[in-house]
């Protein structure tokens, strides 16, 4: 399909100018002469038949047709940089790059990788672990695994999810400290009263007060917790501290190792349900190949 536009160097020669509202300043930008800005404008402006500037003899303005055209261009600009990015980022690097925490990469991703390695040799992954900084933005990487609510991929951005109750863990030297039976099962309404009470709750830094969901789960007692809370934003660091004895850690089923040797016990009952991780890739994002092929790998692998 032939397209009817204007020259690109005029496209470009009337952006700089309307955007710096000046012909001196977009030379400068594009490294040509004044007269070459001029030449190039009136150009655009014989083939648009419209005029774009008004011109005075210190000043130029923006018509409404130039403000229109300005609009339009810087998106267009925009967006071709940002394209050009990612493919250059791509060339660059050869590889898939995926976002997810250490904890998530060490006790799920890395051993899916390495199965997934041995059907695909040829297909380099890049881990990177800001998924949950404050400036993580999804189109930076072709994939990411977070921390969310599991809503059966009602978001376009989402491709699969590992549902994970969350359910409270406490070290047995901690209950052996507060003269409780590590065998004993235990309720939320417990938490109310001594010992636990003054049991430190583990948690990361968040709006949300999963603590509390989770007791809002159970039907045994549904007001809220009077325990301090302990914030410590690193999953692993969180967990270690749980086995150290340092407080009640809401666990996931990512935390088998230290469950399944003893080091943390469950013993409570009640379970939050609706959450887990959520694997995504931005929806406008254009994935090369060997993305394509991981996502569909891991979406399909999932429960493995």
């Amino acid at each position: 399909m032939k397209h009817h536009l204007p020259p690109l160097d005029s496209l470009k020669a009337f952006e700089s100018a309307a955007r710096h509202l000046s012909f001196t300043l977009a030379a400068e930008e594009l490294c040509i002469s004044k007269g070459a800005i001029s030449y190039q404008i009136r150009r655009l402006e014989e083939v648009l038949q419209c005029s774009l500037f008004k011109r005075s003899v210190r000043q130029v303005y923006l018509t409404d047709a130039g403000q229109t055209l300005l609009h339009t261009t810087r998106k267009l600009f925009d967006e071709l940089g940002e394209t050009l990015e990612r493919l250059a980022d791509k060339g660059a690097h050869s590889g898939v790059s995926v976002a997810a925490t250490t904890y998530v990469a060490a006790r799920w991703l890395s051993s899916h990788i390495s199965r997934f390695n041995e059907q695909h040799g040829e297909v380099a992954v890049l881990l990177q672990h800001s998924v949950n900084s404050a400036d993580f933005k999804l189109a930076d990487v072709d994939l990411a695994i977070r921390w969310g609510q599991c809503r059966q991929r009602a978001d376009p951005t989402h491709f699969a999810e590992l549902p994970m109750p969350l359910f409270p863990a406490i070290s047995p030297k901690l209950l052996e400290r507060l003269e409780i039976n590590a065998s004993e099962a235990l309720d939320s309404r417990q938490l109310h009263v001594e010992p636990l009470c003054s049991v430190p709750l583990l948690c990361e830094e968040r709006q949300q007060d999963m603590w509390q969901e989770w007791v809002q789960a159970g039907a045994a007692l549904q007001s809220p917790l009077k325990n301090p809370k302990r914030i410590i934003s690193d999953a692993n660091v969180r967990v270690q501290a749980a086995v150290d004895g340092q407080g009640l850690i809401l666990a996931d089923d990512l935390m088998q190792n230290e469950l399944g040797n003893g080091l943390l016990v469950a013993p409570f009952s009640e379970k939050l349900t609706g959450y887990g991780y959520v694997f995504m890739s931005a929806a406008a994002r254009l994935l090369s190949e060997d993305a394509q092929t991981l996502k569909s790998w891991l979406a399909g692998n999932i429960c493995d």
